[in-house]
């Protein structure tokens, strides 16, 4: 937990060769004491109290070098960089020839303030005239950290749209917050270290001064604003320990563990030694806490800060640790989860990832890939910026740092997203933070928001009409509202075609197969709050071997004239043959038994005529339709009752259109010009609804 070994920089040392250290008044100590005792306290970490010593010795002596670069190191290292800016900038003006990394340590300091100008002109000015100790190594740095003014100049003039915002005092203590874990949508798990003061480091112990795991309810929208409520120490789980520091919680995939960190500080050096637990839901219950063995938990290095992936190779368990063979100082190493639980081959994650900085807070969001971490050995704002990258285990992607406002000119970490992919939070020190020294001295937890995108797709199948029967190898088209293929597939038994769509849009779906007739279904998209992917299913049906009735078709009495009221039953047929241009119809005419057979069959052909001149005016090629005229040889219905008297029902039967399939034209198929859609969707950031075998299974049995 370095960040939490930052803020524990702050203790107040509990005792000098077995006196209190409020027994040695800063006042009353002469120059030589007030030094010695400064030096002690600087050797054992305990920077808050040495920085007040220094201070005391500056004041009886001005002008000492050494104390003035003690001073600024101490505000540097408590994280207060305006004290810091003013004391490097006191050491600098000195120009005292022991001290020649003072410039770039000043420039540190513009940079942690904001100040990104006066910054670049300083680390510009060292890299150029820089001769001591360790030169390239310096001047690299300085022409890294020159690069990163010019980074965070860029990205502060175009902000990215995500919102962050400090989730409040009901969270947040002066002391330091960190390392949230969203619980659904209802409620936040994070660690905290509370105290509204100064903590005395011999209280720490006889007053349980350690970081715990708290639980805060949320409630709220974006639209309306989000509450927290008061954070409440976590008491339903073994996971809090009254003797010692745990925080960085993270669920396995299928939240049955929950791996976690547990912490001593060193008192002699100041140093956080951390060591990684698990624990198990197991009869509705947690498991006490079990350390990881060796093989993650290396002795005589620290291990904290779990995450956990499901990947295609398995479940992967990354943390952090400064074990041997590293790149330098923290790095994230991964090792892969057997089916039996034990942990294989540890492995650094590689010099994509890591740097000789620190690399730390990993977490992974299994559904896109993306590795999220923070890393100060980087070109970034300043300090820890959180960088993403996709890839598993070594196989990375360059990092990308996430910009502004999500970094910010100090420290941030702790990057972690909500599981609708839009909100989330991070940990940071920026300005804003409830502090009990500096603005920037402590961790505080923020919410962060990106624009909510709403995601709109069509899914479905395609089915037999008679049978009900999924039907696979049917070419489905994607059209849009201008009948413009914007997409396409292959049907399956075992997949849903899936596209994307965007609302206040109508489409339509057309599929083709050997043996059927075109299967055709429209939908129109509506405006959602949330994700919405529709259900539309394709019906077709096989090409009938017969003759089709055409309803409601009508011509004029003893006429093959075609009345108006038919043009919506010739409309059905005009699609008919629009949606499948390969096939060859017969168009027949029927009549009733009145009238000589010679009339009937005469009228008859010149109705069918009337119905192919008709489809010919539509467009329609006169190659793909043949009239034939049956006048009254093939009833459907007698023309007259068994006792011989007229029949009006069977005649009106009688009297029909009809059409049928006699053959297909090689080569012709349905085609579509290919449109636009309008939008692009990042594969990424949607995940495609795929049915299981249970759902393909309960489809069928709805059907």
């Amino acid at each position: 937990m370095k960040y939490l070994r930052i803020a524990l920089a702050l203790l107040i040392t509990a005792s000098v060769s077995g006196l209190k250290a409020q027994d040695f008044p800063i006042q009353n100590l002469s120059f030589k004491k007030s030094l010695k005792m400064a030096d002690y306290l600087y050797s054992i970490g305990s920077f808050y109290n040495a920085s007040q010593y220094y201070e005391a010795v500056d004041q009886k002596q001005a002008g000492n070098a050494y104390v003035v670069n003690q001073v600024a190191d101490c505000q540097f290292k408590l994280r207060d960089y305006k004290a810091a800016e003013e004391w490097y900038k006191k050491l600098v003006d000195m120009n005292d020839a022991g001290y020649p990394l003072a410039p770039y340590l000043y420039g540190q300091t513009l940079m942690y303030n904001g100040k990104y100008d006066e910054a670049k002109k300083v680390f510009d000015k060292f890299s150029k005239e820089y001769k001591g100790p360790d030169s390239q190594k310096y001047k690299k740095l300085a022409k890294n950290q020159s690069k990163g003014c010019d980074f965070a100049t860029q990205k502060m003039a175009k902000p990215d749209t995500v919102k962050v915002t400090h989730i409040g005092a009901t969270v947040n203590n002066p002391y330091t917050d960190f390392a949230p874990l969203p619980l659904g949508d209802t409620a936040l798990l994070f660690a905290s270290l509370k105290s509204d003061s100064i903590i005395m480091l011999d209280e720490m112990k006889k007053n349980n001064k350690y970081a715990q795991f708290y639980i805060s309810d949320v409630s709220g929208s974006s639209k309306a604003g989000w509450n927290y409520d008061k954070g409440r120490e976590v008491k339903w789980t073994p996971w809090n320990d009254a003797n010692t520091h745990v925080g960085n919680g993270t669920m396995s995939p299928d939240k049955k563990r929950f791996y976690f960190t547990k912490c001593q500080l060193m008192n002699d050096t100041m140093k956080m030694h951390c060591e990684i637990y698990v624990s198990e839901f197991k009869d509705g219950k947690w498991s006490d806490p079990a350390r990881l063995d060796d093989i993650i938990n290396m002795a005589g290095s620290t291990n904290t800060q779990p995450a956990v992936a499901m990947t295609k190779q398995g479940e992967v368990f990354y943390w952090v640790s400064d074990r041997p063979n590293g790149e330098g100082g923290l790095d994230i190493w991964f090792a892969t989860r057997d089916k039996s639980g034990k942990f294989m081959n540890p492995q650094n994650a590689g010099r994509k990832i890591n740097t000789e900085g620190d690399e730390t807070t990993p977490f992974y969001d299994s559904k896109t890939g993306t590795l999220y971490f923070s890393s100060n050995g980087m070109i970034g704002m300043g300090g820890s910026d959180i960088f993403r990258t996709k890839g598993s285990q070594k196989r990375w992607e360059n990092p990308i740092n996430m910009g502004y406002p999500i970094n910010s000119s100090v420290d941030d970490m702790y990057f972690v997203m909500d599981d609708n992919g839009y909100s989330g939070y991070v940990v940071s020190n920026r300005p804003g933070t409830i502090s009990v020294k500096s603005e920037t001295c402590c961790d505080d937890i923020w919410r962060i928001e990106y624009p909510k995108k709403v995601y709109y797709a069509v899914r479905g199948n395609v089915y037999d009409m008679d049978t009900r029967e999924l039907i696979p190898g049917a070419k489905v088209m994607f059209l849009d509202d201008k009948s413009m293929q914007i997409g396409n597939y292959v049907s399956r038994k075992d997949t849903l075609y899936f596209f994307n769509t965007k609302p206040f849009k109508s489409y339509s779906l057309k599929s083709t197969k050997e043996g059927y007739l075109t299967g055709s279904a429209s939908f129109a998209v509506s405006e959602r709050d949330d994700n919405d992917t529709m259900r539309v299913d394709i019906y077709m049906k096989k090409i009938p071997k017969g003759a089709v009735r055409i309803q409601n078709i009508f011509y004029g009495f003893d006429s093959a004239n075609l009345r108006p009221e038919s043009k919506p039953g010739l409309d059905s047929l005009y699609q008919i043959l629009i949606d499948n241009p390969a096939i060859q119809v017969e168009i027949s005419s029927h009549t009733d038994s009145k009238g000589n057979d010679k009339y009937n069959m005469k009228l008859s052909q010149a109705r069918a005529q009337s119905v192919v001149d008709y489809m010919i005016s539509k467009g329609i090629s006169s190659d793909r339709m043949v009239a034939k005229g049956y006048g009254e040889s093939k009833p459907i219905a007698p023309n007259t009752l068994p006792n011989g008297k007229d029949n009006p029902e069977g005649r009106q039967l009688n009297r029909r259109t009809e059409f049928k399939v006699i053959g297909t034209i090689p080569g012709k198929e349905l085609i579509y010009d290919i449109g636009n859609p309008g939008f692009e969707v990042n594969p990424d950031e949607i995940q495609e609804q795929q049915p299981d075998q249970e759902d393909q299974n309960e489809d069928k049995e709805d059907k």
